[in-house]
């Protein structure tokens, strides 16, 4: 995530994400390849990509009403389908090697409970914890993996990650326009203890792909202090978006 740059309106991330939503998967051909344990984890995060997101839809279209960002709603829907496409990709390839997908979880239970009463910019606070794992976990797997197909999916979800966490620095910004240091120290705790619970649950394929406990920390506080940095830079522009950037938008929409 290099020249971490948020773009800051919900116009321009709608675009984004209609555009995206149009790219299909370019996956060579469809492989089987079968390691139990890769399989176990792989359904877990094939799960947590599944939410229908209602709650998050609902304080978007709230929040964006009352900052006069009347797309956020949509850039939000459509941010919440292309994650739900990468639990269809992931379901694909699991369905394919004759692996049931999960229903429930616990892990993706507590994270859903402790995100529905939270209110706009908590709740991304939580999601942005999610989508920082996501980035060394798809790695972990893309190097672990010996499945072309499974290696393709990873790279896209990897790439659409970076484009989320951009996403999700412009919304948090926003929400938290005093991006006091009290905050960043309870994201910071919140991620270690997400990073502890994931390391216990996918430590063997976090290993399998070259990350070690330390290593797998490091990389997502790395990220949480870009994440931090893109809001910050969001919020000291909230209110002053450029307006050759809102034209080039709606020229596009």
């Amino acid at each position: 995530m290099d020249n971490f740059e948020p773009l800051t309106t919900g116009l321009i991330w709608r675009n984004h994400f209609r555009a995206s939503l149009q790219e299909g998967l370019e996956a060579p051909i469809r492989d089987r390849w079968v390691d139990s344990a890769l399989a176990d984890s792989l359904r877990q995060f094939q799960l947590g990509e599944s939410s229908d997101g209602v709650h998050l839809l609902q304080y978007a279209r709230t929040f964006g009403a009352r900052t006069g960002d009347p797309w956020l709603g949509e850039a939000m829907a459509l941010f919440v389908q292309e994650e739900n496409r990468h639990a269809h990709w992931l379901g694909e390839f699991l369905r394919a090697q004759g692996e049931p997908l999960l229903k429930r979880h616990w892990v993706d239970s507590v994270f859903r409970f402790i995100r529905k009463p939270l209110g706009f910019g908590p709740m991304v606070a939580v999601l942005v914890c999610a989508e920082i794992i996501a980035v060394p976990y798809y790695t972990a797997v893309r190097r672990a993996s010996r499945s072309e197909w499974l290696r393709a999916i990873c790279w896209r979800l990897l790439r659409d990650e970076a484009h989320h966490l951009r996403f999700q620095a412009a919304n948090l910004g926003t929400a938290w326009r005093r991006f006091v240091p009290l905050f960043r120290f309870g994201h910071r705790a919140l991620l270690l203890a997400t990073c502890v619970v994931v390391w216990r649950e996918h430590g063997v394929v976090l290993r399998a792909g070259g990350f070690g406990f330390g290593g797998f920390v490091c990389r997502c506080l790395d990220l949480l202090d870009e994440v931090h940095a893109g809001a910050e830079a969001s919020r000291r522009s909230y209110g002053a978006y450029s307006k050759e950037a809102c034209v080039l938008a709606r020229e596009e929409a």
